[in-house]
């Protein structure tokens, strides 16, 4: 049985977010991100509107940045237990496609961090 993915439940945080603040995030990165995550792909798309997460690659569309990492890492990443450009200097994150989108991630991230319950 395979086992359960940590990352999934973050990217469905970040869905809700984005439902909210999407077309914030959309405005700070505009462009198509494929995050490859093990086994698993999810495409990330802040191209329009509020944008958009789903499962699986981004078909046809090519991404304008591609991140491979582990499903470990990917979970400290988010809860900030890892910096994106500490992860890339560990070589625990590999970066395909626009640095420059690379670099703006970190409000993704944080917009993928479960929300506190108050």
């Amino acid at each position: 049985m395979p086992k359960s993915k940590a990352a999934e439940p973050l990217f469905d945080q970040l869905s809700k977010t984005l439902e909210t603040d999407g077309e914030e995030l959309v405005s700070k990165l505009k462009g198509l991100v494929l995050f490859k995550i093990d086994d698993e792909e999810w495409t990330l798309d802040l191209r329009s509107g509020k944008g958009k997460v789903s499962k699986g690659g981004a078909g046809e569309d090519k991404p304008d940045l591609t991140l491979t990492i582990s499903d470990d890492n990917f979970v400290k990443l988010v809860m900030g237990k890892m910096g994106p450009q500490q992860a890339f200097l560990l070589r625990k994150l590999k970066i395909g496609g626009s640095m420059g989108m690379a670099l703006k991630l970190q409000p993704i991230l944080d917009a993928a961090q479960p929300k506190s319950k108050m």
